[in-house]
């Protein structure tokens, strides 16, 4: 992987830093990388470099409506599920105007039917999918998770036993201690922190930008949100991410190039799982990748500052959400960022 080559002014600034952190090193101590890196052309970090040239490219990437109802008073919504609470077999919670259903069925799937359609035909609007349960248990678990579990495994309460998984299917949201699960009248379900932060919502809610029969990943810059929607139009993930506020500019990219690790042009963090889809207008690299980590390897920000604009460009992921988002993409993936 060929990294982007910095202006001449870059290059010495780099040195003059790389002695600093040198002399640094020597009087800390050995420290020691992770593993190899292979890219020089990513996002510094403002906890470290605040004077950054924040001239963002105007170039002409295809244009993207920004649906209008994205910028609509929130509908109602309750909360069907507090921390600590489940839902057994059989048993159904509902919006408050009752237009709404999640229901627990026996074979597993977690269902979420629109009651009356006008037609009679309570089409579902999600679904958890299908699994092999004996006695399928939806708990939200007081660290923040929604999860699906098989109350009759060995396993259960904790998440394995033997080898054998207890937990079927997961949100995979978590560091929010007391989360809920609310239901909105618009049929958006979600779990949604104390404080007010949408961890996860159910797939129907995700912005339709055209690109129905192929796989595509959905950038929300205003509302700092990340959906990867599957050919089938299927939402396969979505949650919240830290990127900036006005970069890059709203339109239609495509991944060009994927990196397990990086690392910032300055020398002063590391990134996991960067993956590509535009350059600022001095060719450094704009990509989703994992929360950055500085001096001692020590994150420059929280998984609960997630849905914060903290970043100077880049897209700022969970950990274990970048490696997702590494593996499920391929060069050439769509990328579509909403203003």
């Amino acid at each position: 992987m060929l990294a982007t080559t910095p202006p001449r002014r870059r290059i010495t600034a780099a040195i003059g830093v790389a002695a600093v952190v040198a002399t640094a090193l020597l009087a800390a101590g050995p420290v020691s990388a992770a593993g190899p890196i292979d890219d020089l052309g990513t996002e510094p970090s403002w906890h470290w470099h605040t004077e950054y040239d924040a001239s963002w490219r105007t170039g002409s990437p295809v244009g993207v409506a920004d649906p209008s109802d994205r910028r609509r008073p929130a509908p109602r919504s309750t909360v069907v599920l507090g921390a600590g609470e489940y839902l057994s077999v059989g048993q159904s919670v509902g919006s408050p105007n009752g237009w709404y259903r999640l229901t627990l069925e026996p074979d597993g799937r977690l269902v979420l039917r629109d009651t009356d359609d006008g037609l009679g035909l309570h089409g579902t609007l999600w679904t958890s999918g299908p699994v092999a349960a004996t006695t399928p248990l939806l708990v939200m678990r007081t660290t923040g998770e929604l999860a699906l579990y098989d109350a009759a495994s060995p396993g259960f309460p904790d998440d394995s036993s033997d080898g054998k998984s207890a937990k079927l299917w997961s949100t995979g949201t978590r560091s929010a201690t007391g989360a809920v699960l609310g239901l909105g009248d618009d049929g958006a379900l979600s779990v949604v922190a104390p404080d007010g932060r949408t961890l996860w919502h159910s797939g129907n809610k995700a912005p339709d930008v055209g690109l129905a029969g192929s796989p595509h990943v959905i950038y929300d810059r205003g509302g700092q949100w990340v959906w990867l929607i599957d050919a089938d139009g299927s939402v396969v993930d979505n949650y919240p991410v830290s990127g900036h506020a006005e970069s890059p500019l709203p339109g239609r990219y495509a991944i060009t190039s994927k990196s397990e690790d990086a690392i910032s042009y300055n020398w002063l963090v590391t990134m996991e799982h960067m993956v590509r889809f535009t350059t600022d207008e001095e060719g450094d690299w704009i990509g989703f990748h994992s929360i950055p980590r500085g001096w001692r390897d020590t994150p420059v920000q929280s998984e609960a500052e997630l849905g914060d604009t903290l970043s100077l460009g880049c897209v700022r992921q969970r950990d274990d959400k970048a490696e997702q988002l590494y593996a499920w993409t391929s060069i050439g993936t769509p990328v579509i960022v909403l203003a």
